[in-house]
């Protein structure tokens, strides 16, 4: 009988041992899972993370672009504003200077009607020019400057 209890105690310890290893193998595919589940979230938050900051930088830069873009159509119409005044000034001074020419020289006034005539015309045509620059150049002062 004592080689009975002896072979059943045996047997409990190897019956309580498989029970040990089968609860440690339970917890390492446990502690595994967890591991693998926090590799995938760290992953994905980085590949979200990376996708903002690509993101953010491309539209920052293309912000920039326009940025300078439309400094640069400023500064053109600036200039074409600028040359457009000075013609309109010029011809100005043209059409007093052939008023006055006109009043001394007592030409007659059929001569005098075309040539102011012209004169006019294009004093028209730049000032509606000048207009049409000047509302251009408000529209892209007036754009907006977006800055993150």
């Amino acid at each position: 009988m004592s080689e009975n209890i002896k072979l059943q105690n045996c047997e409990l310890s190897k019956t309580s041992t498989e029970k040990d290893d089968r609860k440690k193998k339970k917890r390492k595919k446990i502690l595994l899972n967890i591991f693998l589940a926090i590799a995938c979230i760290v992953l994905w938050s980085g590949v979200v993370y990376y996708g903002y900051v690509y993101a953010k930088d491309y539209i920052d830069k293309s912000i920039n672009n326009v940025m300078q873009n439309n400094a640069l159509e400023v500064k053109q119409l600036s200039e074409e504003v600028k040359m457009v005044s000075s013609d309109i000034n010029r011809l100005q001074k043209e059409i007093r200077s052939l008023k006055r020419e006109i009043r001394d020289a007592d030409s007659t006034l059929s001569d005098s009607n075309d040539i102011q005539e012209n004169i006019e015309e294009r004093l028209k045509y730049l000032d509606d020019k000048l207009i049409k620059l000047q509302e251009s150049l408000r529209i892209l002062e007036e754009a907006p400057n977006g800055k993150n």
